[in-house]
């Protein structure tokens, strides 16, 4: 019997992963209502936003979670609330994103579209802005991912420069902006200030 897969430890890996694959903001508000215990007063006052789109997507996640239980591909709601509001708060983190990469003296135009992932859309400003030596070593690392021998040997140094580059290389990512689920849960761990 000890080789038997434990049901409750399968439902609880079924039940993060469907969590995992929430939309975004509907995540992270589930999180701050279920393990945060936040009130969606609260939870609204911290994001900015109206108390019933924080209500619309708890229920839009619960009701996903359910479906990707019983095994089906879960739709999202067509609920405006949640639309306008996440349509905000991705208006709100692309100023962020352009300040903190301003800050950063990378001045290069960003090029947001209504359809792309914002977060890979500041992150190839971010990698093009690297220098040169950096850019092409992270680039063969983690696009063509070779080793660091392997880039070593194509680019003609040694293995230290290589990994002297690829920290190089990571402390220019780590300067820049947040990603929008960090940045929204940032804005929700923080109390909301009075003005």
């Amino acid at each position: 019997m000890a080789d038997a897969p434990d049901p409750d430890a399968q439902r609880l890996d079924a039940y993060r992963k469907a969590v995992d694959r929430l939309p975004v903001l509907t995540r992270v508000i589930f999180l701050l209502v279920r393990l945060d215990a936040l009130s969606y007063d609260e939870i609204a006052r911290r994001l900015s936003i109206d108390p019933q789109t924080v209500e619309s997507c708890l229920v839009e996640a619960l009701g996903m979670i359910r479906i990707m239980l019983d095994g089906e591909l879960p739709r999202r709601r067509d609920d405006p609330r949640i639309a306008l509001a996440e349509a905000d708060l991705h208006r709100r983190h692309r100023a962020y994103c352009e300040e903190a990469l301003w800050a950063l003296r990378i001045v290069d135009p960003i090029l947001w579209t209504d359809h792309g992932d914002d977060d890979q859309t500041f992150m190839r400003v971010i990698v093009a802005a690297m220098p040169p030596r950096v850019h092409d070593t992270f680039i063969l690392n983690r696009v063509e991912q070779l080793s660091y021998a392997q880039i070593a040997e194509r680019m003609g140094t040694f293995q230290w420069i290589v990994r002297h580059r690829m920290l190089r290389a990571i402390r220019h990512i780590a300067r820049g902006p947040d990603r929008f689920e960090q940045w929204l849960r940032d804005r929700a761990s923080e109390p909301a200030t009075i003005n």
